[in-house]
């Protein structure tokens, strides 16, 4: 006995999570009907006691007092504009493949009632998307995240594209050593910054760019003082000359919101006229950086 009632909650459990939500609330007889089709059989005063005991387990069941109370999830571990975002940024995300992120979406659609699952898949359309072919991404990605948290040296291979769009690696393979600071997210690739032994400086690589890569022995004590943050707010699109300085930028007034989107409201400015600020800024002289002052 006790073991059917622990089935029937756990599958009243299971229909509220994916077959209500504020747009589809169910009656006591929809849970009845349902469970009914799973073989449980129930009544209404053992409907209400499983609803009773969920709530008092903290779930959050709304009701909607009526002749026929319905009933659906109000909070969930992740809101659907939540999960929208989480969609959204997976489908458009540069780093993982199509198949990838076609088994990631639909993880996510799980957090939600399958009538906004459905939503959730119509809206995140891929055909059009620029997406890598790399399904080692996920792997390499985590055992770059060990060697950061253990703070083991890094060994890799990086490729490169010919004119014929066939992938070859760099420097006749050269396997390059880093010690491995940090992951880091930019302009829809996911970049590794540390300390690279052969440029002798910090550099950073892009992950989907990386083969071989190989967790050492050799271990290494990062600084302290190391800002991911700061290091790529001074590099624009990520392409860097290791020539850092420290310069002054003359704008125009509306300007001011792209120095903030690119390097945050800390940034140091000051009044230069009635229609010009200067903005004091630590920047890497790359071609991209021009590009963008331009």
């Amino acid at each position: 006995m006790q073991g059917q009632t622990n089935i029937r909650i756990i599958e009243l459990l299971r229909f509220l999570c994916l077959k209500t939500d504020e747009n589809h609330p169910a009656t006591v007889s929809d849970i009845i009907a349902y469970l009914k089709e799973k073989g449980i059989q129930a009544v209404r005063q053992t409907v209400y006691g499983d609803l009773n005991a969920l709530t008092d387990a903290g779930l959050d069941i709304v009701v909607t007092k009526s002749t026929q109370n319905q009933y659906f999830i109000g909070n969930r571990t992740f809101e659907f504009p939540e999960v929208k975002m989480l969609v959204d940024a997976a489908a458009s995300s540069k780093v993982i493949s199509p198949r990838k992120t076609e088994e990631l979406i639909q993880k996510l659609c799980r957090l939600t009632s399958t009538y906004q699952a459905d939503q959730l898949c119509r809206l995140a359309a891929l055909t059009s998307r620029v997406k890598p072919h790399n399904e080692k991404i996920y792997y390499i990605i985590d055992g770059i995240q060990t060697a950061i948290l253990e703070n083991r040296q890094l060994q890799f291979q990086y490729y490169e594209y010919t004119r014929e769009k066939q992938k070859i690696l760099k420097h006749d393979g050269y396997r390059y050593i880093l010690d491995p600071y940090a992951l880091e997210w930019k302009n829809d690739h996911y970049y590794l910054i540390g300390y690279s032994h052969k440029h002798q400086r910090i550099a950073h690589f892009r992950v989907d760019r990386i083969a071989g890569a190989k967790a050492l022995e050799t271990g290494f004590v990062p600084p302290e003082e190391f800002d991911v943050a700061a290091y790529t707010n001074k590099i624009v699109d990520m392409f860097a000359t290791g020539r850092l300085v420290r310069l002054e930028l003359q704008c125009e007034n509306d300007l001011m919101r792209v120095i903030i989107d690119r390097y945050g409201e800390d940034v140091p400015t000051r009044i230069y006229d009635a229609e010009h600020f200067v903005a004091e800024i630590e920047a890497d002289l790359s071609g991209s950086f021009f590009g963008w002052v331009f």
